[in-house]
């Protein structure tokens, strides 16, 4: 193995086993590590040195722990495992090179056969993980962010530990794992299963006097330490040993069946309306309603930001949940500060929620992925994965046979999902847009106004999301006509601020598509916000002297991508939106200070 966390951070190559001794970079690499194969980004390797607390010059100083851990890897002939990859950097590890993965694989072989009563091939595969362990996971890497993930880690080792001691009591082996019990004991004295496998191991050797012993010791500590009493299953065990003078063991030696599988129930309410939407409903529901072929039916609806792409999900999982009787998974893949959730924090989410225990959730992105597939093969389950940022968060996240269906969200068009159904959504036409105002408003206060109502709704970009915020003002204030509203609109250096209530926020749901974009990439969306109106020059170096046609090219086509500019037909073939372009506005005054204000006519 090349890399080792299960205790002491070590690196071997080229006939030798390397210590990283400089604080800092034990951190970089023991975070990289805990995400092997996934990009961490900047940021986070930044607090897990600083704490939350970076200073100004973190982004340097975390190149160069970088760069000085690529010059240790290429000596130990391990050169370019170390990646440039934006927002940050990944660590690349083959199959079978960090002792982590090893570990979770024989952990899964052990629940395998566990699973399959083969108590002999269950106790070899958890044995063989455990002695994978050198101490504490990380040991000596001091950031609290990395701790914690080392807890995490000793957490699992100790479960493990757990249910190989299990499997040693149901083989018979009481009297071999008393002294282990009482050494776990010491260390974990509040650890309720340990007490009753120590009661186990003793009335099962022979020694019930020392068993109650043991009972009457646990209860000590927990009334002293905790103030309760021991739980139903010590209880349980005195009481057996009390009356037939030992703890009752299944009488096939075996394990407790499995507990059937769970049903996962994960959407999110069903929208109260949908307006505008059955064609694309009817595609999404006719291409997942007959999931039961060899192959596994998916389903990605694209468009911008504010379309209602999460509604139509919502919406159509819902309907289709009677063709999925085994469950339906929902998540979204993008977290609350707007980044994306990486493939193997869903796995975990989904494992959890298909009835695994939290504790044998393998580590590593592979363990977890098989682990997943094997749990939902042959089952109706139904995974809706909604606002996804690429490719790379879908693919571990599909199932490998027949029978599930997978309906995704993405403001990118994700063509690199073969075989994928792709489902498209524009603005709303005028005319639905004003009927989901009056769905919230009453139709007595638009037809007073109907005018107005046609202009708010352009104002609104036809986005439902800024229609349901305008609604939702107006709605508040009942003594706002519709003209009111439209006429704060007009501004357009509020036009953004007045798009946002009750949690909703149209800027909000920009910037964190502006955050995903490279740097090239959204130097040129503040460029665009200085354009005199909302159709893009072409070429567009004629705007931007001095700039590379390739490079403004590229950059305008990660755009387009990101479902920032639009495409058209004609001689102009791309613009802005009337909301995009504010935001543009906006991020260029804010970060380019000499850059000009929006036209008043946007």
């Amino acid at each position: 193995m090349r890399f080792r966390i299960l205790g002491p951070l070590e690196i071997s190559g080229a006939g030798h086993t390397l210590t990283v001794t400089a604080a800092r970079q034990r951190v970089v690499l023991g975070t990289l590590l805990l995400d092997a194969n996934c990009v961490v980004s900047t940021a986070q390797l930044a607090d897990a040195l600083w704490d939350d607390a970076p200073p100004s010059t973190a982004r340097g100083q975390v190149q160069i722990c970088v760069s000085a851990l690529r010059k240790t890897l290429t000596r130990l002939g391990l050169p370019d495992r170390i990646v440039t990859r934006p927002p940050g950097y990944l660590i690349g590890v083959a199959d079978g090179e960090m002792d982590l993965h090893y570990f979770d694989r024989l952990v899964l072989a052990g629940q395998q056969a566990l699973a399959g009563s083969r108590l002999d091939d269950a106790a070899e595969a958890f044995s063989a993980a455990l002695a994978l362990w050198r101490g504490s996971a990380l040991a000596g890497v001091e950031s609290p962010a990395v701790r914690a993930a080392a807890t995490r880690l000793d957490e699992r080792r100790l479960a493990v530990t757990e249910d190989w001691l299990d499997v040693e009591l149901h083989r018979g082996r009481h009297q071999h794992v008393v002294g282990e019990l009482r050494e776990l004991l010491a260390a974990h004295p509040l650890r309720e299963r340990l007490h009753a496998q120590h009661m186990r191991a003793l009335s099962g050797a022979g020694r019930p006097a020392e068993a109650l012993a043991a009972y009457r010791s646990a209860r000590r500590t927990f009334l002293d330490e905790l103030g309760l009493e021991p739980g139903g299953e010590l209880r349980r065990l005195e009481r057996a040993i009390l009356t037939d003078g030992r703890a009752d063991e299944p009488v096939d030696d075996a394990p407790a069946p499995p507990a059937p599988p769970a049903v996962p129930r994960l959407l999110p309410a069903d929208p109260a309306e949908l307006i505008g939407r059955d064609e694309p409903l009817g595609v999404v529901c006719a291409a997942l309603g007959d999931g039961g072929g060899t192959s596994v039916p998916v389903v990605a609806i694209s468009g911008p930001v504010g379309v209602g792409k999460s509604t139509v999900a919502v919406r159509a999982a819902h309907a289709l949940a009677p063709a999925y009787p085994d469950g339906q998974l929902y998540l979204r893949l993008l977290d609350a500060d707007g980044r994306p959730v990486p493939p193997e924090a869903a796995l975990a989410r989904f494992l959890r929620a298909l009835g695994l225990p939290g504790a044998t959730v393998p580590a590593g992105l592979d363990e977890r992925a098989e682990l997943y597939r094997n749990r939902i093969a042959g089952r109706r389950v139904l995974v809706v994965l909604d606002d996804v940022t690429h490719e790379r968060q879908v693919l571990p996240l599909l199932p490998g046979t027949g029978g599930a269906g997978v309906l995704v969200t993405s403001r990118r068009r994700l063509t690199g999902l073969t075989g994928a159904r792709s489902v498209h959504l524009d603005p709303l036409g005028v005319e639905d847009s004003v009927r989901l105002l009056a769905s919230a408003l009453g139709l007595p206060r638009l037809t007073a106004d109907p005018a107005g109502s046609a202009t708010l709704a352009g104002l609104c970009d036809n986005l439902p999301l800024a229609l349901r915020i305008a609604a939702a003002r107006l709605a508040a204030r009942p003594h706002w006509t519709v003209a009111q509203l439209a006429g704060r609109l007009r501004h357009p250096s509020r036009r953004l601020d007045e798009l946002s209530f009750g949690g909703l926020d149209v800027r909000t749901r920009l910037a964190t598509s502006y955050a995903a974009l490279a740097p090239a990439a959204r130097l040129l969306f503040r460029s665009l916000g200085a354009l005199p109106d909302a159709d893009l020059p072409t070429p567009l170096t004629t705007w931007l002297p001095g700039a590379r046609e390739a490079d403004v090219e590229d950059a305008l086509e990660e755009l387009v991508d990101a479902q920032l500019v639009e495409v058209g037909v004609g001689p102009t073939r791309y613009r802005l939106s009337g909301l995009v372009r504010l935001y543009a506005a906006e991020r260029l005054a804010s970060d380019e200070p000499t850059g000009h204000a929006p036209a008043e006519s946007a």
